[in-house]
């Protein structure tokens, strides 16, 4: 009984909880900088503030949103 349980628990945590290969995870990594713009730079709601991202492993800045952050803070996830 408790076998069938296991094995039912194990196929409906399949079903809910969807698998990701490592190699996918580190992919989906991503990092942020608050960047400080100048006047004509936009997201002026923000004092022209915003968060620019890049993959992980290297690559293109891109704008990502406008934030009240501090400029030069950042983070990865």
């Amino acid at each position: 009984m408790l076998t069938s349980l296991e094995a039912l628990g194990s196929r409906m945590l399949d079903l809910l909880v969807p698998r990701v290969d490592a190699s996918a995870a580190g992919a989906a990594c991503m990092c942020y900088e608050c960047v400080q713009g100048g006047a004509s730079s936009g997201c002026a709601a923000t004092g022209h503030r915003w968060y620019r991202k890049q993959p992980c492993g290297g690559g293109p800045w891109t704008f990502d949103r406008c934030a009240n952050c501090s400029a030069g803070s950042g983070y990865c996830i």
